[in-house]
């Protein structure tokens, strides 16, 4: 990028995938809009942002047929499992095999399920993600 700059660090762009995505999130967040995020391979997420809390991550609304959501060894694809599983750890498995931890949180009436993603969690496959839109 600047090869005369010695303190060039070592993976440039790095932060800013973060610090890219971090905004995004946030933008669709305070616009009560949906997050597409596109992913290296091709493969393509989306979930509605209803909460962020820097200590939680963000609570994520998700089509629930859409996604591999596991809970205690079960794949939840139902109203009464999703229920079960309220407050535990999951599993979001998207179609790429990018595994996040998902506390289940509820399901609304759009048979949408929620639950928090850890921030930190997220953040970690920012390298992964080409482009975030608010839709």
């Amino acid at each position: 990028m600047y090869p005369n700059n010695p303190y060039q660090p070592f993976y440039p762009y790095f932060y800013d995938n973060r610090q890219g995505l971090f905004q995004k999130i946030l933008a669709c967040y305070q616009q009560k809009r949906w997050i597409r995020l596109s992913f290296r391979d091709g493969t393509t997420a989306e979930g509605l942002i209803r909460t962020y809390d820097p200590l939680r991550g963000v609570l994520i609304y998700l089509p629930m047929q859409r996604y591999t959501i596991s809970c205690e060894g079960v794949r939840v694809n139902s109203l009464q499992k999703a229920q079960n599983c309220i407050g535990k750890r999951s599993t979001l498995t998207l179609s790429n095999n990018i595994s996040l931890t998902f506390t289940i949180e509820g399901v609304d009436q759009s048979q949408n399920i929620g639950g928090w993603v850890n921030i930190n969690e997220l953040m970690s496959v920012s390298g992964q993600v080409v482009d975030a839109n608010c839709i």
